[in-house]
């Protein structure tokens, strides 16, 4: 008897170890994000929608086609639905340091293309900001944004074309005072703000540089002045983050610097990296929005 007891109470704590693995399995890798950083550009997402996490993954924003579902965590039901009326969300991106959201969305009217970009809370706030800009060739979207909570600026890039790629960028603050700004590129890849400086700093794809235009409109190229570089983002203290390219466009090597110039390896990789897969996060440096 004692030992059909010992027996059960063995095949009874195997049992719960092993379902606490499968429960392990589900919760670290089945149900996680894909990666540990967010992707900001929506790409065709499936009927089942695509998750996005907030910071500290309190809310999860699902797109989908006909409508963007936000859940709150440990909820099966959505806290808020937002129907998109035949729009399309381009972009999707939760602010690191805030329960707020900006969503890209493009829509056609007779002749045109208009873009939205919107401010998202979790719960439907009353002051919801957008900023709408139309009167754009058909087929144009949202595809980055770069702003700065301490100076209260946004920018956009907008796809104009797409063979070849030609994109415009506009920018907007606190007063709503929308414009668009003129660079010495027409292929934009990454953007970012810097902090305290309404400086921006971008990919210009077509020459392989990262360059950086200044408030009153002046610019210069940051990168070093031999290879290719791609733009990896800005941390907390301003320090910019550049990839060294080889032949097949894949990273090589992550450089640090100011908006100065003077760049020094921060990282160096004996197997090239995807540069979509390199972020400010991923280095370990802190974001500060």
């Amino acid at each position: 008897m004692k030992e059909k007891i010992r027996n059960l109470v063995i095949w009874l704590v195997a049992s719960l170890f092993f379902q606490g693995l499968v429960y392990l399995y589900l919760d670290q890798f089945l149900l996680a994000p894909a990666s540990a950083y967010e992707v900001s550009a929506v790409a065709g997402p499936t009927g089942g929608g695509k998750a996005y996490y907030s910071r500290d993954r309190r809310y999860t924003a699902v797109v989908k086609h006909e409508a963007v579902e936000i859940y709150a965590a440990r909820k099966k039901e959505p806290v808020r639905t937002i129907s998109l009326r035949g729009k399309t969300v381009t972009y999707f991106k939760w602010l690191e340091d805030r329960d707020l959201a900006l969503m890209g969305m493009a829509e056609e009217t007779s002749g045109s293309g208009r873009v939205i970009l919107a401010q998202i809370h979790p719960q439907g706030a009353v002051h919801e900001l957008a900023e709408t800009i139309g009167d754009l060739p058909k087929g144009s979207r949202i595809t980055n944004v770069a702003y700065s909570t301490a100076t209260n600026v946004i920018y956009m890039a907008i796809q104009v074309a797409a063979n070849p790629e030609q994109y415009r960028v506009y920018r907007t603050d606190a007063n709503h005072d929308l414009k668009r700004v003129y660079l010495n590129a027409s292929r934009i890849g990454r953007m970012a703000v810097l902090y305290e400086e309404d400086w921006l700093v971008y990919d210009d794809l077509a020459k392989g540089t990262v360059v950086i235009r200044h408030g009153d409109g002046s610019w210069d190229i940051v990168s070093p002045p031999a290879g290719k570089y791609r733009l990896i983002g800005v941390d907390a203290q301003d320090t910019i983050y550049i990839a060294r390219l080889n032949g097949e466009g894949m990273a090589t090597a992550v450089l640090a610097g100011k908006s100065k110039g003077k760049f020094s390896e921060e990282r160096v990789y004996q197997t090239p990296r995807d540069i979509q897969q390199i972020t400010v996060k991923e280095l370990g440096k802190t974001v500060r929005q």
